[in-house]
């Protein structure tokens, strides 16, 4: 299993818990809305054309998406 699918199977409120309590990085949240992202541009891109496409609509860096996609295997 997955850090993504793991975190996916939390409920909301439990999240919350882990964020509120410092045991989650406050940017969970949006690692995963990246990370949700690049795998639906994945499955008609290539890896590289993925992750650019995935940096440019959440102005960020590539190299930031390629350290969120490594966390979240």
């Amino acid at each position: 299993m997955s850090v993504y699918e793991a975190i996916l199977t939390l409920e909301p409120s439990m999240i919350d818990l882990l964020l509120s309590k410092g045991y989650m990085r406050s940017s969970v949240q949006r690692d995963l809305t990246i990370y949700k992202f690049y795998m639906n541009e994945r499955i008609s891109l290539g890896y590289l054309q993925a992750r650019t496409n995935t940096a440019e609509k959440f102005f960020t860096s590539e190299e930031t998406v390629a350290r969120i996609i490594q966390r979240m295997k």
